[in-house]
């Protein structure tokens, strides 16, 4: 699961885009649906199918629209967040984790790696061994 900070900006991207995507819609509902839908009318079912799938995506995006806003305005970067050069919010510096290095020498390993009991990194090889035999007998 990410960090508080970085879900904040991930709701806010998606916010944005389910905007600018219901935008471009709505223009396209403004501007160019009536051709394509009057290009449909020699066959009445495909012009009749052509409303109907208009009409629900229209609906739709009356929900969706006040929803993204929401999300947009509740995740809102801070205003002292310059973005990088990658459109990301710049990360706050991390405090020195010197004293995390000596509780565990693995610290760049995956976290799961580093939950493993003490017990069991100790003995890795022997746990190893005993699972294999233990397969073994299983299997015979």
């Amino acid at each position: 699961m990410p960090s508080t900070r970085r879900r904040s900006v991930m709701l806010y991207r998606r916010a944005r885009t389910a905007l600018v995507l219901v935008g471009v819609f709505w223009l396209w509902l403004l501007f160019g649906s009536a051709a394509f839908i009057a290009s449909l009318f020699e066959s009445p079912f495909y012009a009749m199918l052509a409303l109907y799938a208009v009409g629900t995506v229209t609906l739709i995006s009356l929900l969706i629209a006040p929803v993204a806003l929401a999300y947009l305005l509740m995740n809102r970067p801070p205003k002292g967040a310059a973005p990088d050069t990658a459109g990301r919010l710049a990360r706050p510096a991390e405090p020195d984790s010197s004293a995390d290095a000596s509780r565990f020498p693995r610290s760049d390993l995956a976290p799961v790696i580093r939950m493993i009991p003490r017990r069991v990194k100790d003995s890795g090889t022997a746990l190893g061994t005993r699972a294999a035999a233990k397969w073994r007998d299983l299997a015979s």
